[in-house]
């Protein structure tokens, strides 16, 4: 099963130095508020290069209207299974190794969805057909 289809843990203590899949953006790129503050407690020295060129987002509110950056998104499936994801760009994704990507198949039909919308994600391994439950903004 895909990463992206999985849910995320929010208290996992991410060992950012020791992570050879971490992917560093060259250029400028834009981070989520709550990346952002898990990101600033590394000493990589090449974490904290990016982060002076990142565009930090505000935070989102408890109960936002939309699904956008920083939103997690809780799903149920045509089957009855519930999963939650927190969208977030690839140069997030990239550096913390968790989140979904708003260029991924799911995170591009999530996209501004709003609870009780059903949204169509199409992958390589067929469609499946999602209802928006719930969205969770990003807390301090």
């Amino acid at each position: 099963m895909s990463r992206a289809f999985t849910k995320e843990d929010d208290d996992a203590n991410v060992s950012l130095a020791s992570s050879p899949s971490m992917v560093v953006p060259q250029g400028p790129f834009r981070l989520t508020a709550a990346g952002a503050a898990r990101l600033a407690r590394t000493t990589d020295e090449r974490v904290r290069s990016a982060l002076a060129r990142a565009e930090v987002l505000p935070p989102v509110p408890p109960s936002p209207p939309r699904a956008s950056l920083g939103v997690t998104v809780r799903t149920r499936s045509d089957g009855g299974d519930e999963r939650a994801v927190r969208l977030v760009t690839s140069a997030e994704r990239g550096l913390l190794g968790e989140g979904c990507s708003v260029e991924s198949p799911l995170g591009r039909a999530l996209l501004g969805a709003e609870v009780g919308e059903t949204r169509e994600v199409v992958t390589p391994r067929g469609s499946e057909e999602l209802v928006v439950v719930g969205l969770d903004g990003e807390s301090k």
